[in-house]
């Protein structure tokens, strides 16, 4: 079947240029894209006569942005960019853009996402020009061939600045590459993991500056665990880390470890998450989170937000949870600061700070739109205008100006952003093994190995599925 939308999508590709050209209700002044003219930001020149362009975004609404919508008149320096950012794409291309959000209800193949471009791809419907989709959805509307391969627009730039690389790196299939992440909005910055410390506790301790440990590669696990048994008194309702469950995906990765990576040569998706590393990160992080005596679980994005107490409450030196959790503490008496995931070896090369699977969202394009040049030079022109409008917005004057407090935070940040980690076995989730890694946590077992085995044929059974129609669709 995915070949088969494959060949339909190229033939749709070829009819609508051609269409273009031949004088449809949808015509526009076209030249091929090698003598395409670019204005001073290298954007490519058209006149896309007053077009609507429909933008779907879907995601969890407590959580997840709509980074196309905006509150008019708005205060909020976000509204105003996400206003500036639309502008300057409309007026450069004479087009409106119209966004249309939905909550999604599902975890996996939602109504609202997976299940609504899998209907407009398989009626031929071009309902939408540009979707952003949760992690889950996308990564499976990609290999069951209903999203356009995003290499194959003609003006699609992958090595953009505004595009985030190690997206680019990790979900590219040979030379294709079907949905990504970048500077579009917020979502994705919101959703990276990070480590905060109570700077109060860390005084009244005596803890050393933890911001030289990240900067002389000395922030390992071991260093973590070291300082957190340190703080720990529960006799007090003081520990060392306050985490929730999730946490442990940022341990894996953190140690420059994925659960599934892509063989090159052979085009093939492979686990790799039984190796002594994996092995080895896996049982010291869970080691010192079921100590209880150290560790106290939260519910991430709990309604009660029952972490805000506890931490403010000078009863946590380290939270781990991702940078969008900080904004709850913006009004904190409490001070504190910003730390990347730790290392696992001082030998590593970098750090490696996860983007949450369950929330994060993609951009990707329907199988079908009405016309491809249209829909990717505004793509790109969305990317060019979010890096000047959205991020400094964001980065700038809200994270350091409201959610960072000091120097150094804002240092970590840079880290932490350069450092993304994306794993492609938390989105496709063979066999449920990622989910695994929290049921064990549990749980409270400690024996990934054992649970490894016992699952490892199937997960690879279903990776060579995935990978088989992706060689499919690619023709290789």
């Amino acid at each position: 079947m995915f070949k088969k939308l494959f060949v339909l999508a190229l033939a749709a590709v070829l009819s609508l240029s051609l269409a273009s050209c031949g004088g449809d209700k949808d015509a526009v002044t076209t030249a091929p894209v090698g003598e395409q003219n670019v204005n001073e930001n290298g954007l490519p020149e058209y006149d896309f006569g007053q077009y609507e362009f429909n933008i779907l975004s879907v995601g969890r609404g407590t959580v997840c942005t709509d980074d196309f919508a905006y509150e008019e008149d708005s205060a909020n320096l976000l509204d105003q960019a996400i206003y500036s950012r639309n502008l300057e794409v409309e007026n450069l291309y004479n087009v409106k853009i119209k966004t249309q959000w939905k909550d999604t209800t599902a975890n996996q193949r939602s109504p609202e996402g997976f299940q609504t471009l899998m209907r407009e791809a398989t009626s031929g419907d071009a309902t939408y020009d540009l979707c952003v989709i949760p992690g889950y959805d996308v990564s499976e509307l990609a290999y069951n061939g209903y999203l356009t391969d995003l290499n194959k627009l003609p003006h699609f730039d992958g090595s953009a600045s505004w595009y985030d690389q190690k997206a680019v790196e990790t979900f590219t299939f040979g030379d294709s590459l079907f949905f990504t992440a970048g500077d579009y909005g917020i979502n994705l910055m919101d959703q990276t993991y990070c480590i905060a410390f109570n700077k109060n506790l860390a005084a009244d301790y005596g803890i050393e500056d933890l911001y030289s440990l990240v900067k002389g590669n000395k922030w390992t696990l071991e260093k973590m665990n070291e300082i957190a048994k340190s703080v720990s008194n529960p006799e007090n309702n003081v520990y060392g880390n306050l985490y929730w469950v999730d946490s442990i995906y940022g341990a894996l990765n953190a140690a420059d470890r994925q659960l599934v990576v892509l063989d090159e040569a052979t085009l093939n998706y492979k686990l790799a998450a039984n190796d002594e590393t994996t092995i080895n990160v896996l049982r010291d992080f869970y080691e010192m989170v079921m100590n209880e005596s150290v560790s106290l679980k939260y519910q991430h994005n709990s309604a009660a937000k029952e972490y805000v107490d506890i931490f403010s409450g000078n009863q946590a030196l380290f939270f781990l949870t991702t940078i969008g959790t900080l904004a709850d503490f913006r009004d904190m008496d409490t001070d504190y600061g910003i730390l990347p995931y730790f290392l696992y070896t001082e030998n590593q090369a970098e750090y490696h700070n996860t983007v949450a699977p369950f929330y994060m969202n993609y951009m990707c394009v329907p199988l079908v739109v009405e016309n491809y040049q249209r829909t990717s030079a505004i793509m790109e022109a969305i990317g060019y205008y979010s890096e000047q409008e959205i991020i400094p917005a964001y980065y700038d004057k809200t994270l350091n100006g409201k959610y960072v407090r000091d120097a150094e935070s804002s240092a970590m940040l840079d880290i932490i952003f350069d450092t993304r980690a994306y794993d492609l076995g938390y989105c496709y989730q063979p066999a449920h093994i990622n989910k695994h890694l929290i049921y064990m946590l549990n749980e409270q077992k400690n024996d990934w190995a054992t649970r490894y085995a016992s699952l490892e044929g199937q997960a690879q059974a279903l990776l060579d599925v995935i990978s088989m129609e992706y060689r499919e669709a690619i023709g290789k």
